[in-house]
């Protein structure tokens, strides 16, 4: 009998050797269970929510055992569990898994039998028939936490009517003792598949997507214009930028004029904003998607928190849902450029004037608000779960990174902004040391905090002056990759200021600079000042082919398919020697850890069987 669980257990361990070898990634599959099995992440409890503010309290919990009864004894002081609950309240038991991930579903059936409840100084109450429940589970978001992993049963009604004379709230309060016997009959996850690629690639995380990033321009006056139609993209303005070597945009949308004052956005609107970036993504780009707004409510101001983080929280909800099925291509960011745009109100009436606002109580106020839609935008859809998200201190002033507060910071980046270069000339050997340091210091600040920094903002004037704009283009963009992040040129579409096209035929005005810039990001040389974009011809119109241009068509396309499959012998001998290589490599491994397996038998049981 020992021999043969030895050899059982060195044919597991050599199963799971070569499971390492031939098994990738795969969903997480439905799941069942088996009877006696406990389930630590589906919990039977009994909670109480108040009604008015819907605090949440649970007098207690218990994981469930797969169907087995299980008698569960609750007892706890009184007002220990719901002291806080108001006069308005639900009150009954909830099964809960808290295993469900965003977009799986279950079912359930479980049964609550001889349920007992005891109020302090009154008899034990059994007048709660017996519950026999069956659901579905379909997990999905909600602005905060999971909804449609739980299920509730009321006792409320039950109590009421055993107790008509007595406040409800009260009676709940004084609760003291429960009992029941409770059996999870039946219970399956459903398959669930998790962040993906549309094509169904790894989500990628923040890091690997800044090392492909590359160069980016950052698209203003477009988007963000406070009477925006979301038609100011253009398809041309897309091939501009591609031809130029640019794979990322930086866009700032303005949701105010579509958008009521709770928060709802116009469905038209946004999906049309979802056409763009789908649009985008579809030529290859990063898109980052951001948020700003003409009015004074986005002021981080004491007086406007809580209002505006009410408004940004059912923003953001209807935001993240229509983005989600996105892949890593997109990510967003939660602020554009925060500022106060508004004075903080003064009362007429006080005797003193109040002290003048610091940046640590704006940065209070943007902490709050930027912790809230994070987590908002985690909880909605699959992909949204690990998406990138971008912050931003005060101003996007990369020196305030310091004083910057938050919670998460998985896939999370700081998005800062530098001011566009005004002097006609720049001094290569004086000023792109300085620029080096500035981005360095930024993003080692970054670091610190367990963040990276991603500059979403910066450039040089139009002075007359193509040369040395060029040449800051690259030396900034090579700072930043030095850095090991990366940067967005501010185009507004006007190319006597900033613009490097003109957004009203996409006419390239200054094609070196974006040249420039994705030469830096890629680490090469800076290009010549003729160098030439690369530009997407249309297809030219044909006449419908003749049938015996038809022929030599097909005659073509036949010598080509017999050229492609003659095979040079110096190609199937490279093919067969690295399938070889491979072979030894992966049998070397697999015989080392079979020895290796082997001597630990050996060195436990003083032989190998």
């Amino acid at each position: 009998m020992k021999n043969r669980r030895r050899i059982t257990s060195l044919l597991t361990a050599l199963s799971l050797i070569v499971t390492m070898f031939t098994v990738t990634s795969v969903p997480v599959k439905a799941e069942s269970f088996t009877k006696g099995q406990e389930l630590e992440d589906v919990v039977f409890q009994i909670y109480a929510q108040d009604s008015v503010n819907y605090s949440w309290h649970v007098y207690d919990e218990s994981p469930t055992i797969y169907n087995e009864p299980m008698q569960i004894t609750w007892s706890q002081d009184p007002n220990e569990k719901f002291g806080e609950i108001g006069g308005s309240l639900s009150f009954g038991f909830q099964l809960a898994d808290n295993a469900l991930q965003i977009g799986q579903n279950a079912t359930v059936h479980f049964t609550v039998k001889n349920i007992k409840l005891t109020f302090s100084g009154m008899p034990e109450f059994s007048g709660i028939p017996d519950i026999d429940k069956t659901a579905n589970f379909l997990c999905k978001e909600a602005t905060w936490g999971k909804t449609g992993n739980s299920v509730e049963v009321s006792l409320r009604e039950d109590i009421r009517r055993a107790y008509p004379d007595l406040p409800l709230a009260g009676l709940v309060k004084s609760l003291v003792k429960v009992t029941c016997t409770f059996q999870l009959v039946s219970y399956e996850r459903g398959e669930w598949v998790g962040p993906q690629n549309p094509d169904g690639s790894e989500f990628r995380g923040r890091d690997d997507l800044l090392a492909d990033m590359g160069a980016g321009v950052s698209i203003t006056n477009a988007l963000d214009k406070a009477d925006c139609t979301g038609d100011e993209i253009t398809d041309a303005m897309l091939d501009a930028y591609a031809g130029m070597g640019i794979k990322s945009l930086y866009v700032p949308v303005n949701y105010d004029s579509h958008m009521g004052e709770d928060g709802t956005i116009d469905d038209a609107f946004l999906e049309k904003v979802k056409t763009m970036v789908d649009h985008a993504i579809s030529k290859g780009f990063y898109v980052i998607l951001s948020l700003t707004g003409s009015g004074d409510w986005l002021s981080p101001l004491p007086e406007l928190r809580s209002s505006t983080d009410s408004r940004l929280t059912k923003m953001y909800v209807s935001i993240a849902n229509k983005m989600d099925s996105f892949g890593d291509h997109l990510l967003i960011q939660v602020l554009h450029h925060p500022v106060a745009t508004k004075e903080p109100t003064v009362d007429p009436e006080a005797e003193e004037p109040p002290a003048p606002l610091g940046i640590s109580d704006y940065n209070t106020v943007l902490s709050a608000w930027q912790d809230k839609i994070v987590r908002v935008i985690r909880g909605t859809g699959t992909n949204n779960t690990v998406r990138t998200i971008l912050l931003s201190p005060y101003n996007s002033d990369p020196e305030l990174i310091a004083s910057m507060s938050f919670t998460e910071v998985t896939n999370l980046a700081l998005s800062v902004e530098f001011a566009p270069y005004e002097d006609k000339d720049w001094d290569k050997n004086v000023a792109a040391g300085i620029l080096k340091d500035e981005i360095a210091n930024a993003n080692n600040e970054a670091k610190k905090k367990n963040t990276a920094v991603i500059v979403t903002s910066f450039g040089a004037l139009n002075k007359n002056n193509y040369d040395a704009r060029v040449q800051y283009a690259y030396d900034f963009t090579t700072g930043a990759r030095n850095a090991g992040t990366v940067a967005f040129w501010k185009e507004n579409g006007n190319t006597d200021e900033i613009g490097l096209i003109s957004y009203a035929d996409a006419s390239y005005a200054f094609p070196i600079i974006g040249l420039s810039q994705a030469a830096a990001a890629a680490g090469e040389k800076k290009p010549a000042m003729d160098a030439t974009v690369v530009t997407t011809e249309p297809e030219p119109e044909t006449e419908a082919p003749t049938e015996k241009a038809t022929e030599e068509k097909q005659t073509e396309t036949q010598q080509e398919t017999e050229t492609q499959e003659q095979t040079p012998e110096e190609t199937k001998k490279g093919k067969n020697t690295t399938v070889i290589i491979i072979a030894v490599v992966l049998g070397v491994v697999f015989i080392g850890a079979v020895i290796v397996l082997a001597l630990m038998f050996k060195k436990r049981s003083g032989s190998f069987f």
